[in-house]
C-alpha cells in the first residue's frame, strides 16, 4: 500500500512515442519526477509498449506507474475512447485483453498501408513518412502527419478528409462491450476518456451514460480533463456519485506544452480510483464544505497551463 496526500500531484493520461505523442519515456518520467508527482498512468492509443519502461523508470524516481492505455472503442454509432487502467498483459488472464490490442494494430496497420498506397497513386509524396514512424509499427495517424508535414493538410482534421474522400477513412475500432469485458477479465478499470470534448460526435450526455450503463459496465468517467469547463466538471463528477462510478484526472499530455504540460491535480480528486491500485490517499484536512466548493470549479486556474 502506498499513501499519499491528498493534494500531491497525480496526472492519469499521458501519451508517449509508443503512439501518437512525442514524450520519449524518459523525458516525460523526468518531467513528472522534477515537478514533485506521485503517481502518473502511460496511456497511448490501444499500445501498452511503453508501460514497461515507464513502470520501471517510475519505480527509480519514486513514482508510482498505473499501467494503462486508451482504447478505440464504438458504441452507439460512434466513437468512444476508453482508458484502461491496471492491466498487466504478461499474466494469462489478460490473454483477452492482449488479443483486443493484437486485433486493433493488426487493423490498424492495414488501414494505414492501404492508405499509403491510394495517396501514391493519387501523386501524394509520403517522403516524411519513414522519419515520423522512426522504426515504430506504421498506423494511421503517422499517414496523417506525413500529409501535414508534406504541406497537403493543416491539421490532423483537414488531413483525415483527404483520405476520406480518396476512400480511406482509416477508422478502426471495437465494440465497447467487447473491450470492457476483455478488460474487466484481466482486472482492469474502465474510465470513459474526455466524457466533454466534443471531437464532431458530440459530448456524452446523461442519457447516454444510461444507456452505456444499461449494456456496459464500464467504472469511471474522466471527470477532470485539460478542456471541460467548471460547469461540466461538477456535472460528471454529480454523475460518478449518482451511479456509483469512479473518477478519473486527466491532462492528455502528449509532448512538451502540446497540447498542454502535465497537469498537477490533487490526488484527492481520484481517491477511489487511486485506492484500487493500492494507493491510499489520506483524508483531507480542508472541512468538507470548502474542500467540496474547490472541487465543484473543476481545476483550478494556477494549475492549467495557458
Amino acid at each position: 500500500m502506498t499513501s499519499i496526500l491528498p493534494g500531491e500531484p497525480v496526472d492519469l493520461h499521458l501519451h508517449t512515442l509508443a503512439s501518437d505523442g512525442f514524450w520519449t519515456v524518459e523525458t516525460l518520467l523526468n518531467h513528472l519526477s522534477e515537478r514533485g508527482f506521485r503517481v502518473a498512468a502511460i496511456c497511448d492509443h490501444d499500445t501498452m509498449a511503453a508501460v514497461a519502461e515507464a513502470v520501471d523508470r517510475g519505480a527509480r524516481h519514486g513514482l508510482l506507474v498505473i499501467p494503462g492505455v486508451e482504447v478505440t472503442t464504438r458504441w452507439g454509432e460512434r466513437q468512444w475512447h476508453l482508458l484502461v487502467y491496471g492491466v498487466d498483459p504478461a499474466l494469462p488472464r489478460a490473454r483477452l485483453f492482449r488479443a483486443v490490442l493484437d486485433e486493433l494494430a493488426d487493423r490498424m496497420w492495414a488501414e494505414a498501408v492501404s492508405a499509403v498506397v491510394t495517396l501514391e497513386r493519387h501523386g501524394y509524396r509520403l517522403r516524411s513518412l519513414r522519419k515520423l514512424t522512426a522504426g515504430r509499427p506504421l498506423r494511421p495517424y503517422h499517414v496523417l502527419l506525413a500529409l501535414i508535414q508534406e504541406g497537403y493538410a493543416t491539421n490532423l482534421a483537414t488531413a483525415h478528409e483527404l483520405t476520406k474522400r480518396l476512400g480511406e477513412p482509416m477508422t478502426v475500432d471495437l465494440p465497447l462491450e467487447r473491450v470492457v469485458a476483455a478488460a474487466h477479465a484481466a482486472e482492469g478499470v474502465c474510465v470513459l476518456a474526455h466524457p466533454g470534448r466534443d471531437d464532431a460526435t458530440g459530448r456524452l450526455t446523461e442519457d447516454s451514460l444510461v444507456q452505456i450503463l444499461a449494456e456496459v459496465p464500464i467504472d469511471g468517467l474522466e471527470v477532470h480533463y485539460r478542456s471541460h469547463s467548471p460547469e461540466q466538471t461538477a456535472m460528471f463528477r454529480r454523475w460518478c456519485e449518482r451511479y456509483g462510478l469512479v473518477a478519473s484526472t486527466g491532462s492528455d499530455s502528449h509532448a512538451p506544452g502540446h497540447p498542454v504540460d502535465p497537469i498537477s491535480y490533487p490526488a484527492e480528486w481520484a481517491a477511489e480510483l487511486l485506492g484500487r491500485f493500492g494507493v491510499e490517499v489520506a483524508p483531507s484536512e480542508l472541512p468538507s464544505g470548502s474542500y467540496r466548493g474547490e472541487l465543484m470549479k473543476g481545476v483550478p486556474e494556477d494549475r492549467v497551463p495557458g
